[in-house]
């Protein structure tokens, strides 16, 4: 057994690939999501265009908890606007409806404003690459037969996680789906580079699997082209999905205690509490600690042990040493260091805590990014 362990560990080195990266909220909140269709009196989207981007736009790039205001204009009926809006939670949305922006927004828009409508759905897949803009937008209404609902969620999610993380022109694909009795109508929404690049996805055999498998499940289906679109992809909220990266050891809860001094997100599972303190920590891609000293007047320091994936470790003033699967570290107390995984890898190692006398941990400044870039 522990021979297979071993090879297992050894074997777990994952190669640097594109990754699609998921929205989430934090451990003990709920994404608040709604589509939002915005329809203008006949010619006038222009003008509430033009009051948007001098009221709520330059409000919301503030607002930690709006994660994303995703629009496009309808190309049949240019009147008529669809927005898919994420908040970390109902609270998020609730501080931005007070904000002295969207209220600037709402009041000036009400001469060029024929009707407004909310939707409230529930998230099924929310993937986009970490940044990056789309000129394209396809629209869709999917009603699945309500017995394959189960099937097609997992159907989807699939497709849109993959065609993200390797398909460099997909540049965005949510999915979400209708509460209560209408669960099983899915709003869809597809962001590409530019039209060529959708084009180059659904001519794909990746895609035409995926399209035959979904139709059978599907009752009606119906897509709406938007005119050219510029959205800039926004960064907040956005994670990597730990269970699809076939790591060998469950990553555990999101290490929110100690959020504030990592830069990324990084899990926590622990294997000991007792007699040695053990916990598995996970980095995903690019995700590392702030430089940090393990204080001890006697003994004390850490033990790491790399299992999965690659990673750095560096002491202040030493070059970066990297960290691949069997590789063992040991820190000395009262010595400044960091550690994290590679820009390109989910990244995890067992730390082992060494008992010592009036032992304490001093967390300082984050590593500098320029020097982390440098880190290949």
């Amino acid at each position: 057994m522990k021979i297979f362990v071993m090879a297992i560990l050894f074997a777990a080195l994952m190669n640097g690939i594109a990754f699609a990266h998921t929205v989430f909220s934090p451990e003990g909140k709920t994404l608040k999501i709604h589509w939002a269709v915005l329809e203008a009196k006949p010619g006038k989207f222009p003008d509430m265009a033009a009051i948007s981007a001098r009221t709520v736009a330059r409000s919301t790039p503030n607002e930690s908890g709006t994660y994303s205001l995703y629009g496009a204009i309808d190309k049949a009926n240019p009147d008529i606007m669809r927005l898919l809006e994420i908040y970390e939670d109902e609270s998020a949305y609730t501080f931005h409806t007070s904000s002295e922006g969207y209220k600037a927004f709402v009041e000036e828009r009400k001469p060029y404003l024929e009707s407004v409508k909310f939707l409230p759905v529930d998230a099924v897949v929310l993937e986009q690459k970490r940044s990056g803009a789309g000129k394209f937008v396809i629209l869709t209404l999917i009603e699945i037969k309500p017995d394959n609902l189960e099937d097609f969620r997992t159907l989807i999610t699939q497709e849109y996680s993959r065609a993200v993380g390797e398909v460099p022109g997909v540049m965005g694909m949510f999915a979400t789906s209708e509460k209560g009795e209408r669960k099983n109508f899915i709003h869809a929404m597809e962001i590409y580079a530019d039209e060529s690049a959708y084009n180059s996805y659904i001519k794909s055999e990746h895609y035409k699997t995926y399209r035959k498998k979904a139709d059978i499940m599907t009752e009606t289906r119906k897509d709406f082209e938007s005119q050219p679109a510029n959205i800039n992809l926004s960064e907040k909220g956005l994670h990597l999905d730990p269970e699809s990266a076939n790591l060998p050891f469950p990553a555990g809860k999101p290490n929110t205690a100690y959020a504030q001094y990592f830069d990324g997100m990084s899990y926590l599972s622990p294997l000991s509490l007792e007699q040695v303190t053990i916990f598995n920590v996970t980095f995903e891609p690019g995700c590392r600690n702030h430089w940090h000293i393990h204080h001890a007047k006697n003994g004390g320091g850490q033990i790491l042990i790399a299992v999965s994936g690659r990673g750095w470790y560096q002491e202040w003033g030493k070059p970066a040493q990297e960290l691949k699967p069997g590789d063992v570290v040991n820190i000395p107390a009262n010595v400044k260091h960091w550690h994290g995984a590679a820009k390109d890898s989910w990244f995890q190692h067992f730390a082992v805590e060494v008992s010592g006398e009036e032992t304490s941990n001093e967390w300082c400044e984050a590593v500098s990014p320029e020097e982390y870039a440098k880190l290949k």
